[in-house]
């Protein structure tokens, strides 16, 4: 029997037996829930290498799980199913986290191929189901930076000793070039981020700006302004390269899963935050 585990999550019996005996026959160690909060349930107890979630179900829908899974197990690989009508809510889905979507009525050819790359894609993170939930947070506990959820604790410190630390009186324009680091690190006060004179973000410590840049380098957009007496770490992105250069390829592509998720979260909350300013709330509502 193949040793990787799967969850199948969904409230129709009939869907949790069929995918489960499918699988099932082809050597896979497959588990089933029949909704979110059975699904959490059973991670307590069981860790999972693939995930195979409904998206409409009762008590708590696959979204929310998504949501609650990542935080337990950030490199989860998830694989969401809906009804071809709901294709925007997999997309969704696919925002906030999961690996893939499968639309119903599912095709055994399609359930293979997605399956067996999910689980491959599992391996190249490293992610091992017989880690336990406080090893796993110990990993994050090492670094409070959601930009290196899953990096090992000496892995963290190499990557923040690439960074130079520099302070900033109260006022100061905190400049983002190339020469000192577009990136940075908040490392005590607080800096507000601002584009085009509307306030984007408050960080505090610990909380990265100009991430984006190791993907876009001239995608600065922002000026960031000390709002007290502050101590940022700035980091090169020649130099983030050459680190990532020295470590294994894993280690990157946790990286640059951690950082698309950041852009992702920080692009919701910017959007929404100028969406006040503009005069329409969350629902693009008039205010």
């Amino acid at each position: 029997m193949n040793s990787r585990k799967i969850l199948v999550v969904d409230d129709e019996q009939n869907i949790r037996d069929i995918i489960s005996e499918f699988l099932g026959d082809l050597g896979y160690d497959v588990s089933v829930a029949v909704d979110g909060v059975d699904a959490l349930e059973k991670v307590e107890y069981s860790k999972y290498s693939l995930y195979i979630i409904d998206i409409y179900m009762p008590r708590m829908g696959g979204l929310e799980l998504i949501a609650r899974l990542k935080e337990i197990q950030p490199l989860a690989v998830i694989i969401v199913t809906t009804g071809f009508s709901s294709i925007d809510v997999a997309i969704r889905a696919i925002r906030t986290g999961a690996f893939h979507y499968l639309t119903k009525p599912i095709q055994p050819e399609e359930l293979i191929k997605v399956v067996d790359s999910g689980l491959s894609h599992a391996t190249e993170l490293g992610d091992s189901t017989g880690e336990s939930s406080e090893a796993h947070a110990s990993v994050i506990k090492s670094s409070d930076l959601s930009l290196l959820r899953a990096f090992g604790a000496e892995d963290v410190r190499d990557f923040l000793a690439c960074g130079t630390i520099s302070s900033y009186s109260k006022g100061s324009q905190i400049p983002l070039t190339d020469e000192l680091g577009s990136m940075i690190i908040v490392e005590d006060g607080s800096v507000n981020a601002y584009y085009n004179g509307a306030l984007l973000e408050t960080l505090k410590s610990r909380d990265v700006w100009g991430e984006e840049t190791f993907i876009y380098p001239n995608s600065i957009f922002s000026n960031l302004i000390a709002q007290n007496n502050v101590q940022v770490r700035h980091f090169k992105r020649k130099k983030l390269i050459e680190f990532f250069m020295y470590r294994d390829e894993t280690l990157t592509k946790k990286y640059m899963i951690n950082l698309i998720q950041c852009m992702y979260n920080k692009w919701r909350r910017a959007s929404f935050r100028i969406g006040l300013y503009s005069g329409f709330n969350a629902d693009n509502q008039p205010v």
